[in-house]
């Protein structure tokens, strides 16, 4: 966003410098001896007014990882999608920092506080260690100078630590001044909290537009406002405060890399070293040369006949169509009643994850290949299993866009996206072309596994392999049976239960060690599921099986989701049944944890759900509510918000109301928690339409839960037909 704001902000001063200058030049009736030599003046003019636009200082990062100098933060932020994370030597602490930009507007970082020599009074001896604390961050920059007032300092306001424990917390407003022909940045701001009063910076970046080693040195230095002396969670070790002035260097090298070093309380040193990306703007980290350019060529028009029969017309287009990224399994000539006859074809998308590059390619291929006794040609899309829409084009429009005569956006709107129709009727039409669907396809991918905060370790992980078939039976029935084989795990001593903080509802997701612990081998996946498109917009499925390591069952869900709409409303439910911690049995009772005890309890497990869903394109945000019963027979809802980058990252985050009376440290806790998908061809130079992701909650805990059920629709819908540049109908 920041980009394109700054293209729009240069467009507004070129056209006040062509305006300005033409008008002077009819005012005053003068002309340059030389055309050229105004056209060269007007040129520098705009380099050196778009040179003014980008020009801005390096963006410093504190040792918690925000925007800021050492231990102070700033009013400046990232651009949006930067992700950055870091380790910081800061006596008495060790800090391990991330932190990500959601919008250029708000900056969100998380700290991890390790207090060297303080053994943690619980689990210490156990293996625990120092004592350590997490905290969260959230900046809002209410005014930055890229929206279009250069001389206005950016502002912003935060809180620290706002989430569990907050042994760190603290509110500030801050205002953060470029002085750009100095190389100068001026920090003032004021706090409350472990942030107490009034704080400020200076960082000097005296070389930044040399081409030599020093160009990304900045020289720094803070006013402290940390109250060390009396706020009651800080390290012993770190109340003694000599200086307020903490002074020092901050090094970038290249784009990527940051190292500070710097005095800090007036008696000792610290460090930092973070290394920083933007994984939401870029398309991937190595150009895509395996993907076969668009289709220009052999061009075959000659019509159905005698001498380019139907069945050679269609080998032609699934030959085509699988050089291109799809696989075409059916392709059928409808004759029409006013002699020129028409296509239905059905095809896979199985390369690419954009659909305005799917419809691209499709068009080239048809307007390609079609033969040139045909008025239309009409091509539906299937993914999972499910006939997703279609696409419905006029041969004479799909010529003039295989010869460059209409654009993509004018071809949306002639032809848009539809409702899937239905199979033509074998008495209205030929089969020209069939295939069927892959029996079977093995698929092999790592797999990891991690907590943290464990009594025996501050982090604990597992990783290994999954491997298994997935295919079609009958070409409608889809399954997916997945095995996974640990190779290494640090789990095998962990306890299944919090020892502190044990959950006093029936043990549906807090004993998801004991299926880790169990044995190195698992059947993870092992269903089956038939989806429909009803109509109009409505879509159903019907799964069952294995459908996580802990659960299997059977489930039904129902969606409405038109073509073009940025909404959709489903419904889903499930009876599931606990699976045995090894082999593929299942118990008929549960775990609960009671002040006499461990007992086991009958159960068997009902989810159902309302879920609606909503897009809201110009942000690129995403949500979804869900309401109902978890799998601890709680009630309530649960909100999930998510923003996907040009990219293909997706970073979200859920929150979850229920009924159930869960507490962690003497307070009722709700489930929550942060995601994040990336698309596999981020890594690779070629397209790819799987997504890998990681899921983190901030508690293990039994409230909030919900099974996995299968493919859902929602999703295979949405990623079909995204599309980062929209068209308005």
């Amino acid at each position: 966003m920041h980009k394109l704001h700054s293209k729009k902000l240069s467009m507004r001063y070129r056209f006040l410098l062509f305006s300005c200058s033409y008008a002077w030049m009819a005012l005053y009736g003068q002309e340059f001896a030389d055309p050229s030599e105004a056209l060269f003046r007007d040129l520098e003019m705009v380099r050196i007014v778009d040179r003014s636009i980008h020009d801005k200082l390096p963006v410093l990062f504190n040792y918690q990882g925000q925007g800021g100098y050492f231990a102070m933060p700033s009013a400046r932020m990232p651009e949006a999608g930067n992700l950055s994370f870091g380790y910081s030597w800061l006596p008495p602490y060790n800090v391990w920092s991330l932190s990500f930009q959601f919008f250029d507007h708000v900056e969100t970082s998380g700290a991890y506080w390790i207090y060297r020599g303080i053994t943690e009074g619980n689990f210490g001896h156990l293996g625990y260690g120092d004592d350590a604390d997490r905290s969260a961050n959230i900046k809002l920059c209410l005014l930055r100078r890229e929206d279009g007032f250069p001389f206005i300092p950016d502002f912003s306001i935060g809180w620290n630590d706002f989430l569990g424990s907050c042994r760190f917390n603290s509110f500030y407003g801050v205002a953060t001044e470029e002085l750009l022909d100095y190389h100068l940045e001026a920090t003032l701001g004021w706090g409350r909290g472990r942030i107490k009063g009034f704080f400020g910076g200076l960082a000097w970046t005296p070389w930044r537009r040399a081409e030599h080693l020093l160009k990304g040195l900045t020289l720094a230095a803070e006013y402290d406002a940390n109250d060390y002396k009396r706020h009651p969670a800080e390290h012993p070790g770190g109340r003694i405060v000599k200086s307020r002035i903490n002074a020092g260097v901050q090094y970038r090298l290249g784009k990527y890399l940051q190292a500070s070093v710097s005095t800090i309380r007036g008696c000792d040193w610290a460090a930092g070293l973070s290394l920083h990306y933007n994984l939401g703007q870029p398309k991937g980290l190595f150009p895509k040369i395996f993907d076969v350019p668009a289709y220009k060529a052999p061009i075959d028009t000659e019509p159905v006949g005698r001498v380019r029969t139907g069945e050679e017309m269609a080998r032609d287009l699934a030959y085509a169509f699988k050089e291109q990224g799809f696989d075409l399994y059916s392709v059928y000539l409808v004759p029409a009643e006013e002699g020129l006859d028409s296509l239905y074809l059905k095809l896979v998308n199985v390369r690419y994850r954009e659909e305005d590059i799917v419809r691209d390619r499709i068009q080239r291929v048809l307007g390609s290949l079609s033969p040139s006794n045909i008025s239309h040609a009409t091509v539906v899309v299937e993914a999972d299993g499910v006939v997703l829409h279609e696409y419905r084009y006029r041969l004479a429009d799909l010529v003039r866009y295989q010869k460059g005569f209409l654009s993509d956006n004018e071809f949306r709107i002639i032809a848009p996206i539809r409702e899937a129709s239905s199979l033509p009727s074998s008495y209205d039409s030929i089969r020209l072309f069939q295939r069927s669907k892959s029996i079977w396809t093995l698929t092999f991918r790592p797999r990891t596994m991690s907590y943290f905060g464990s009594s025996k370790g501050k982090f604990k992980g597992q990783a290994g392999f999954s491997v298994g078939p997935e295919g079609y039976l009958w070409d409608q029935l889809y399954y997916c049976c997945q095995a996974t084989y640990t190779v290494f795990s640090m789990m095998q001593d962990i306890k299944s239960w919090d020892v502190l903080n044990p959950s006093r509802l029936i043990n549906v997701r807090t004993d998801a060690l004991l299926y880790h612990q169990a044995h190195s081998f698992h059947v993870d996946l092992a269903y089956l599921q038939k989806s429909w498109n009803v109509s109009s917009g409505w879509f159903t499925r019907l799964a069952a099986g294995y459908f996580e390591t802990a659960y299997g069952g059977a489930a039904w869900e129902a969606l409405y989701y038109p073509v073009r709409s940025n909404w959709a409303i489903g419904f889903e439910a499930a009876v599931l049944w606990k699976r045995r911690y090894f082999g593929l049995g299942f118990y008929d009772k549960i775990r609960k944890l009671t002040p006499e005890g461990m007992i086991w309890v009958p159960y068997i497990g009902y989810q159902y759900f309302v879920d609606f869903y909503y897009d809201y394109k110009p942000l690129n945000l995403d949500f979804k509510i869900s309401a109902g019963q978890f799998l601890a027979r709680d009630k309530g809802a649960r909100f999930d918000v998510g923003r996907t980058f040009p990219s293909g990252l997706r970073v979200g985050l859920w929150y979850t109301f229920t009924n159930a009376n869960d507490v962690v440290n003497n307070q009722r806790y709700y489930d929550k928690g942060f995601s994040i998908t990336m698309p596999l061809d981020f890594f690779l130079n070629k397209s790819s339409r799987t997504r890998i992701g990681y899921g983190m909650s901030a508690w293990l805990r039994d409230c909030g839960a919900k099974a996995a059920t299968g493919k859902e629709l929602y999703h295979t819908l949405y990623y079909e037909r995204y599309n980062p540049h929209p068209v308005v109908y």
